[in-house]
């Protein structure tokens, strides 16, 4: 029997007739549509940036008046001849949630020299404030512009604090550009709103989807198309537009490498929508011209439509994982090619997925990579290694039905698993009633610990809401540090696993931690000291090392 493809069906059901006809009708109602459109969304997009401009105006000029205020209080001005920086950083902080107008307060002196900030502890300098800042306020009473700060990037105003021509410091009020700014710039354009510098700073559309991310590479596109340019985001089309921020500043500071752009969106498929009423119309009378056209297509759909659909079932139940749906299309064209790979590709992905519960995801990754490289040898990769052994468990066990036992296990085993995914990390193996993860990254050491901690909740929850006579609990060893990655084992069984001193560190000290209890080794607490709260145990002595271990015991984060 001659084998008909699909594509020689759909050339002789549909015909010329509907393409000619209605193709042409759509274009040319499609391209008026699509000018109209465009001229209307310029037209909005420009008005929405004069909007923005008088936005940052009025968001300068209020920060101006409240750094000249704050900088006007005799009690601040006495503070700033002492150099008192608690009691001036005491002093800011109260006016600053007494009053809410502003995100960030900063005290300097005469030279420039921070005194005290609100949004840290620390008097973090102000990059370059010489240069730019004070030398614009000297000069014009005042110094506007965008700072950034450790804790974010600010829209700023600095003011002199001055008494009779004697200038006792200064003081720097700032609102930080985020989230809620990007909102309220929303609602003052009518527009969507994204701000950029070397980051995303927020977007009222998602982030993720935005084509680019930095205010160098949107200032970059947008000049090669005039200004504007239409962008697919999340598979919606929308007409871009970007707007300097700060650009009104006296003060442009050198440590300011990507000047913050505010770039505004309107959709243009919302836009184009009321046309394609317009376009359904054509479509209906074009296909009532060309009934001939419609009479072969409504041929074409009947021996068509069935595999189809039963294609679209095919990818729900695929979605859904039921990987052992399979498809009856026996049509000998295209459709039943198609179905006999979607059955193939069902078989591959159940044995993918059968094969995943038994091997963890670093060794999927090892032997992925193998392949590629036609190599097997181990290499030395800085991780952070997890131990966690469950406190109790085998007295418990001697005293219930294996059944139970296994069953307890289980649960607990997947109450760390689904912490050490959220927390980005991979489960190496389970031995017995122990877990070895691994997390890498440069703040693997912090996930580990977070993990840990989440872990020690589950496990009391779970311990309230079982029927367990007596509690579990965990012992919890990390250890951050250099080990070897590769396979282990003969020539035709091997396991990809981490071998080295600190795995053998981590497995020690996760022995020696009480239930409830995670310790790390000193090295590991360097790393997240700032982040982290611990107590100093004794040092111990630790199979297989010379000398005494310090160690610590974490309490909080």
């Amino acid at each position: 029997m001659a084998r008909i493809t699909l594509r020689w069906k759909i050339l002789f059901y549909s015909g010329t007739l509907l393409i000619a006809l209605i193709g042409a009708t759509l274009a040319f109602v499609s391209y008026q549509a699509g000018q109209f459109v465009d001229n209307r969304i310029s037209q909005d997009l420009e008005q929405g940036r004069l909007r923005i401009d008088a936005a940052q105006k009025e968001r300068l000029e209020n920060l101006k008046l409240t750094a000249q205020l704050v900088a006007s209080f005799p009690d601040i001005k006495a503070l700033l001849g002492t150099n008192d920086s608690p009691t001036v950083r005491d002093f800011l902080t109260s006016y600053q949630d007494a009053n809410r107008t502003t995100s960030l307060l900063i005290a300097l002196d005469p030279q420039g020299k921070v005194i005290a900030r609100t949004d840290v502890p620390e008097a973090i300098p102000v990059p370059d404030a010489q240069a730019t800042w004070i030398k614009t306020a000297l000069e014009n009473r005042s110094a506007t512009g965008i700072l950034v700060a450790p804790s974010g990037v600010y829209s700023a105003a600095l003011a002199p604090a001055e008494v009779g021509g004697a200038v006792f410091g200064f003081v720097l009020a700032g609102s930080r550009i985020d989230q809620a700014f990007v909102e309220q710039l929303r609602d003052v354009s009518k527009n969507e709103v994204a701000i950029v510098s070397d980051q995303i700073l927020g977007s009222t559309l998602p982030a993720p989807k935005l084509p680019w991310h930095t205010s160098a590479d949107w200032k970059s596109a947008l000049e090669r198309h005039a200004g504007r340019q239409v962008v697919d985001i999340n598979g919606e089309h929308y007409i871009a537009q970007s707007i300097p921020l700060g650009a009104g500043g006296e003060a442009q500071l050198v440590a300011v490498s990507f000047q913050p752009l505010a770039v505004i969106f309107q959709s243009r498929d919302k836009a184009l929508e009321p046309y394609r009423r317009i376009q359904i119309g054509l479509i209906v009378l074009g296909l009532v011209v060309t009934l001939a056209g419609i009479l072969g297509s409504a041929l074409f759909a009947r021996t068509v439509t069935a595999p189809i659909a039963k294609l679209v079932e095919g990818t729900k139940e695929v979605a859904a994982g039921n990987f052992d749906f399979q498809l009856d299309v026996r049509s000998r064209d295209e459709i039943g090619d198609l179905a006999t790979s979607f059955n193939g590709m069902t078989q591959g992905l159940r044995e993918r997925a059968d094969m995943q519960k038994f091997v963890s995801q670093s060794t999927v990754n090892a032997i992925r990579a193998r392949t590629a490289s036609g190599g097997g040898a181990g290499e030395r990769r800085v991780l952070t290694i997890f131990f966690s052994d469950m406190r109790g468990f085998t007295s418990m066990s001697e005293q219930m039905a294996p059944e139970d036992v296994v069953q307890v296990l289980n649960s607990c085993l997947s109450l760390q698993t689904e912490q050490v995914k959220k927390f980005n990390g991979d489960v190496d193996k389970f031995v017995g009633d122990c877990v070895v993860a691994l997390f890498a990254g440069e703040d693997s050491a912090l996930r580990a610990i977070r993990c840990a901690v989440r872990i020690h909740q589950a496990i009391e929850w779970f311990n309230q809401t079982s029927a367990l006579e007596k509690p579990i609990g965990l012992g919890i060893g990390i250890v951050t540090g250099e080990v070897v990655l590769g396979s282990i084992g003969s020539h035709d069984r091997q396991d990809f696993t981490v071998i080295g001193s600190n795995v053998n560190l981590c497995a020690r000290l996760c022995s020696l931690a009480e239930s409830g209890e995670t310790l790390i080794p000193e090295d590991t607490f360097s790393v997240v000291r700032a982040l982290v709260t611990a107590d100093r145990l004794e040092p111990q002595h630790v199979k297989g090392f010379s000398q005494p271990v310090p160690v610590y015991r974490i309490t909080g984060l």
